[in-house]
């Protein structure tokens, strides 16, 4: 090993300082409000209330359906972008024409917001003069309220959260195929594999760890999902598409902040909890070179 190419030590000080003082203080500071009665009507002398909004959090009846939610907003997302983001990643690395013009065509809605993105399909999936209801109506079918339901909404909510983010996975997963070196393929091909085992044997296992980045990014922050939700639904009808985002910022906006932060604390265990037994359990079925 040549130890005139690593780094000193002393490089990451700056880095891990800003990191430190602008990210841990402020989170660990922000945590402590969780244990005390922090409220809009008590900024001043606030006092240590222990375990008890942690109790009050448990004991929510929004936790629940917040937390259901929050793992199906999660898990659809995840399944349905690592799958298309796959396919359209495989397709567009054949030699193809167009490729380039198509790889761009599938990542722009990954430049748009979540704020434009939602307003976008809050227009398509409108109950009086939405894009789709309109259709519906031509073909003499009538309007759904779409954002009128539970499962209607979640839908809808997935379908616009999976449009943005599809381009991310095509890109990630695009880019782990075509680090795969050529010589496993030529080499596979002299001894007469198909198409089906090239994919099999070579692209699929030496493409794992790609694919296992992208449904990492895809939990985490499909679990962390909140601005597209509060866009076009705020968590309703009522609170049945609540996720722990938008419960955060409700609890917030009705002035019961130690509330809010409580169920930040509940979500981030949650968050880290989750993440770390996906890392463990992704090792498995990782191929290192």
């Amino acid at each position: 090993m040549n130890r005139k190419k690593i780094y000193p030590l002393y490089m990451i000080v700056a880095s891990v300082a800003v990191f430190i003082i602008f990210f841990i203080i402020p989170s660990t500071i922000g945590y402590i409000y969780a244990f005390t009665n922090w409220s809009a009507a008590r900024t001043n002398s606030l006092k240590f209330v222990g375990l008890d909004n942690l109790v009050e959090v448990l004991k929510n009846r929004k936790v629940p359906i917040a937390f259901v939610n929050t793992l199906i907003y999660a898990g659809i997302k995840t399944i349905v972008v690592t799958i298309l983001g796959f396919v359209f990643a495989y397709i567009l690395n054949r030699n193809i024409r167009s490729r380039t013009a198509l790889r761009t065509v599938y990542f722009i809605p990954a430049i748009f917001s979540a704020l434009v993105v939602g307003l976008i399909f809050t227009a398509v999936f409108q109950t009086r003069h939405g894009t789709i209801n309109n259709i519906l109506n031509a073909l003499g079918i009538d309007s759904i309220q779409w954002l009128g339901s539970r499962w209607s909404a979640i839908f809808a909510i997935c379908f616009a959260e999976i449009w943005r983010n599809i381009g991310y996975a095509i890109i990630i997963t695009l880019a782990g195929m075509q680090s795969v070196s050529t010589d496993y393929f030529e080499a596979a091909k002299i001894d007469g594999a198909s198409e089906w085992k090239l994919f099999k044997n070579i692209t699929l296992p030496l493409i794992m760890p790609t694919v296992n980045v992208n449904i990492l990014f895809s939990l985490i922050y499909g679990l962390k999902m909140f601005d597209l939700i509060y866009v076009m639904t705020s968590g309703g009808p009522g609170n049945s598409t609540e996720s722990f985002g938008t419960l955060i910022m409700n609890e917030m906006s009705a002035g019961r902040y130690s509330m809010s932060v409580a169920v930040n604390l509940v979500f981030t265990i949650l968050l880290v909890a989750i993440s770390g037994l996906y890392q463990k359990f992704s090792e498995r079925w990782e191929h290192i070179e």
